[in-house]
């Protein structure tokens, strides 16, 4: 039974958004909240004599998997690399006119242009 319930408490926090309450984990694998403790306790340790890229941390009174702090700068370069959005010519000339000529409606905008910018406002 240990190890169901260590792979149950897996599987949930792998697709739980936010942190999972020890009670509401112990309430759906019908065991007591100390067992869920003892097998959050063995699965911590676990994963850090494997030295696993992620940890399971109490967050906000409940579990979840997070990436491991000494991995952080790769992370952050990952979740970074898609961030550079790649803006249109007529996109950046948009933004030019209005951060130069704030507040601007989106006529005085077209006016300026001298094109219709429906478009690139709305992408």
């Amino acid at each position: 039974m240990s190890s169901d319930v260590s792979r149950a408490i897996e599987a949930i926090l792998m697709v739980a958004q936010e942190p999972v309450d020890p009670h509401l984990l112990a309430q759906l694998l019908e065991v007591a909240p100390a067992r869920v403790t003892e097998a959050v306790d063995e699965l911590r340790a676990a994963y850090e004599a494997d030295e696993r890229g992620f940890v399971l941390v109490e967050v906000a009174g409940g579990f979840r998997f997070q990436s491991h702090p000494d991995l952080a700068p790769y992370v952050e370069r990952f979740a970074l690399e898609g961030q550079s959005a790649r803006l249109s010519n007529a996109a950046l000339e948009t933004l030019a006119i209005i951060a130069y000529k704030q507040p601007l409606s989106r006529a005085q905008i077209a006016a300026i242009r001298g094109v219709n910018v429906d478009g690139v406002i709305r992408t």
